[in-house]
């Protein structure tokens, strides 16, 4: 056997390696970007959509359809009912749990307003994660006109799709409306909006596959994801011409996706890739870099960089960037977490005890929730019995703290209980323990 094999041919090209990615759009919305990524074509990728609504489904051109929840919804919709939603995807939880074997990242598409979205999207994100891949889940949220209700369900949905995947992505339907002239036809919106998650999607595509200078690759999104349940943000924008670098940059604050500057500001985390043609000069990359980095003053930013003949002229740039959640220790290789079972990996914050908290002028009626939003004390010295029976029951302040404490009003919109109004109340000692202390108590908040 020939110990020194023989070299590439000239024009051999070493292949790229690439990591199996699936795109599962939930419901009537993820389906529909699921087929428009689909049109795209995007190689080594695998397309699913799952949904309860049998007629639907049969109006798709992507092959690879689920329609779970067959008994308990009849093969049709589950009429925006979170509940509902959800039942059907635990009833058939193996059988969409077979769909993500030997899958390393899986995109859930859904839009959250809805039954089936909102419902099962959680469910088919958990799944996904149980199954070992990491999960990115982009949550499509209403429009405004669409009512209370399919609102209320995007904010419950969102909740739950949080817990479920390693991080979300919020699409706001409304700020693509903005981009838009008030005299845009309904479908052209609806359209514009389903182009914009594509473009995303394939853009991570893209930049798991394209050759580059500087890679990244599975192991920088893993990095920056896995476990952390965290709020992200996901754009990519594109400019020509003399001053593409200050274009592309204007672009992404205004991007829709980014909703506000604050998002970029606020971030702990940040992936930044920079694409372009055989003109891509130095100067530019080091010019985007640092105004990224001075967008995202307090981030950890990942950057990577690549040319690509194709875009020539062009100048492209993709941002993932999260805020929440705990970034894992770099010490942690991915092989690790790959080899570890999904059900036993916790995230930081479920793995790691509590801090020890003391909690200002603690009652015993105080629930959970009321102790969790409390001020924050840390643990004061140990003092006498006697100290502690003169301070017992009155109302002073305690000399060994220096901070007053503050109480601030904050204005919530009072919200429907749903499905827990013909629940009982929890009653103790003759008073309601579903009402806030301060309620019970006649006390006033400032």
């Amino acid at each position: 056997m020939n110990p020194h094999p023989d070299p590439l041919p000239p024009d051999a090209t070493p292949e790229v390696p690439v990591t199996e990615f699936l795109v599962a759009g939930v419901g009537h919305a993820g389906g529909a970007i699921v087929e428009r990524l689909a049109a795209i074509g995007l190689s080594n990728a695998r397309f699913l959509i799952a949904d309860t609504d049998a007629a639907s489904l049969s109006r798709l051109a992507v092959t690879d359809r689920v329609n779970f929840g067959v008994k308990s919804t009849r093969r049709e919709g589950c009429g925006n009912d979170l509940p509902r939603g959800t039942q059907a995807a635990e009833a058939d939880a193996t059988l969409l749990k077979e769909r993500f074997g030997n899958v390393r990242l899986v995109c859930v598409i859904a839009g959250v307003g809805g039954g089936v979205g909102g419902g099962s999207g959680p469910v088919i994100a958990r799944l996904a994660r149980e199954a070992g891949a990491l999960v990115l889940a982009v949550a499509v949220l209403p429009f405004q006109y669409e009512g209370q209700l399919r609102h209320n369900n995007a904010s419950e949905g969102l909740q739950s799709l949080r817990s479920a995947a390693d991080a979300v992505i919020c699409v706001p339907n409304q700020g693509v409306a903005q981009m838009l002239d008030d005299k845009t036809l309904v479908t052209e919106i609806f359209a514009a909006a389903n182009d914009l998650v594509a473009q995303s999607v394939a853009s991570l595509w893209r930049l798991l596959h394209r050759p580059s200078l500087n890679p990244l690759g599975f192991a920088d999104l893993e990095r920056l994801l896995r476990g952390r349940h965290a709020e992200s943000v996901f754009a990519t924008v594109e400019a020509r011409g003399p001053n593409r670098v200050r274009e592309a940059l204007e672009k992404l604050q205004a991007h829709p996706f980014l909703q506000t500057r604050q998002m970029l500001e606020e971030a702990d985390a940040a992936l930044l890739a920079i694409a372009g043609g055989t003109d891509l000069r130095f100067d530019e990359l080091q010019e985007v870099q640092n105004q990224f980095q001075r967008l995202c003053d307090h981030a950890q930013v990942i950057t990577g960089s690549a040319v690509d003949p194709d875009l020539d002229g062009r100048l492209v740039l993709t941002v993932i960037a999260t805020r929440g959640g705990a970034m894992p220790p770099a010490a942690s290789a991915p092989a690790a977490a790959a080899a570890e079972p999904v059900q036993n990996r916790t995230s930081a914050s479920e793995s790691e005890p509590e801090p020890l908290m003391q909690f200002e002028n603690p009652t015993a009626e105080d629930s959970a929730a009321n102790r969790s939003s409390s001020k924050f004390v840390p643990p004061a010295p140990e003092i006498s019995e006697t100290q502690k029976r003169a301070l017992v029951g009155k109302q002073v302040r305690n000399p060994l703290r220096r901070n007053k404490a503050k109480q601030t009003l904050f204005n919530f919109d009072v919200v429907s209980v749903s499905r827990f109004e013909k629940t009982e109340p929890v009653k103790r000692n003759g008073e309601n323990l579903d009402e806030p202390t301060y309620a019970r108590r006649g006390i006033a908040l400032n």
